[in-house]
């Protein structure tokens, strides 16, 4: 699978690295529809200590530096500049958008984090049902698919109506635009503005008449409201990151084959996905006070665009290699830091090593048929296609005692 550092040379996109766009900085064009965090662009930035520019702000790209700010209580989630960064200004989409968990402060911020603990450890995030739904998603697969399609969104789909508990045709209603939300969270296009507000009233109102049903009141509905809006969207970057898994896995045969019969080998391909392609590559933070960064001090209100892809790389003499069985010198920082750290964290991991072990247990490695189809670049981002042959082990008692499996995943 192509899921290499990105070659910037061939979907050019704003000027090269080594032309300044201001005393000496090279510029990069994150919104355009063809850039990746992973665009070698970045990568010789990071390496050679230089701060690249965008048009939204300065890229920050090494560990340290990434780490630091977003633990930094100066430097801020703000989700009104962050929409008027891509020029929408429309108030239903900026007041839910502001309204959200991983906008929230201080004690308010912590309420619903207690809020939401319940749900992350009820049914639907339990990795046996994940694994249980792997195995229902590909009863009928032996053979060609595309997998986000026919695998991926079939397990997604069946976790989020189990988390709001109603059946499978009823959450099929709202599934695609509980997808467009995660437009919201992107350097947006002025083109996608409409979807994305079509999508909040959508999902807004679907959740207004199962507040209805379960007998929610007026003063409960607003956390209700919020924290069943922040868990669906968590469901879109486990939904990509389960392509991602497959696609990068295809080129670890030996990883998969180990991954079905042991846990802890499912667990490290996993988290070393997480580090090496996170499925938020930035995190946009705004200035409180004046921030001094490398050759230049920000003003207050100015963003920074903090890159999860490159910081992680940075943190590894080898980063910038997918080792699934590495054991990492120093935490990775896909699920951000400090107080915005995702709620999610440990259950999206268990959930995708139970789902890559119950695949590898019924599935040989997966054989790509085609090129990957990548989505937009910022916010989250995933293969949104992920063409391959899924081939069933025809001896399970065979396959699954096979040489390959007893060897050693790392090294691949």
């Amino acid at each position: 699978m192509a899921l290499q550092v990105a070659e910037g040379d061939e979907t050019p996109c704003g000027t090269p690295l080594d032309t300044p766009s201001g005393a000496g900085r090279p510029f990069v064009d994150v919104g355009s529809p063809s850039f990746r965090f992973d665009d070698r662009r970045l990568h010789a930035a990071r390496t050679r200590g230089l701060l690249p520019d965008s048009i939204y702000g300065p890229v920050i790209c090494d560990h340290a530096t990434v780490g630091r700010l977003l633990r930094q209580p100066t430097l801020v989630h703000d989700p009104w500049r962050q929409l008027r960064c891509s020029g929408v200004t429309d108030h239903a989409i900026g007041s839910w958008f502001a309204s959200l968990l991983i906008f929230s402060r201080a004690a308010d911020h912590d309420a619903l984090r207690r809020l939401m603990r319940p749900l992350l450890r009820g049914p639907a995030f339990d990795p046996s049902f994940a694994a249980a739904e792997a195995r229902a998603a590909t009863a009928a697969v032996d053979g060609a698919c595309e997998f986000v399609t026919d695998v991926a969104d079939a397990i997604v789909d069946a976790q989020a109506a189990r988390l709001l508990d109603v059946g499978r045709d009823t959450y099929r209603e709202i599934a695609q635009p509980v997808r467009d939300l995660a437009l919201v969270h992107r350097l947006m296009p002025l083109e996608t503005l409409g979807q994305a507000k079509a999508a909040v009233e959508h999902v807004q109102d679907f959740l207004g008449r199962l507040a209805r049903r379960e007998g929610v009141t007026a003063a409960e509905r607003p956390d209700w409201t919020r924290s069943r809006m922040s868990l669906l969207i968590g469901f879109e970057p486990y939904r990509l990151a389960l392509g991602q898994l497959v696609a990068v896995l295809a080129d670890h045969p030996r990883t998969w084959s180990a991954a079905a019969g042991d846990e802890t080998v499912a667990r490290a391909a996993v988290r070393e996905l997480l580090r090496w392609m996170p499925t938020a590559p930035i995190q946009i933070r705004f200035t409180e006070q004046p921030l001094t960064l490398a050759d230049r001090t920000l003003e207050p209100g100015r963003p920074v665009l903090l890159c999860a892809v490159q910081a992680n790389r940075d943190a590894e003499p080898d980063g910038d290699a997918y080792r699934p069985g590495r054991v990492p010198s120093r935490p990775h920082l896909s699920f951000g830091a400090g107080l915005h750290y995702c709620i999610g964290a440990t259950a999206s991991e268990h959930q995708l090593a139970a789902v890559l072990g119950a695949l590898a247990a019924r599935f040989r490695a997966p054989e790509p048929t085609g090129g990957v189809r990548w989505g937009p670049p910022s916010g989250v981002q995933g293969p949104v296609e992920v063409p391959v042959r899924l081939t069933r082990h025809r001896d399970r008692h065979l396959d699954a005692h096979r040489g390959d499996a007893r060897i050693s995943p790392v090294g691949e």
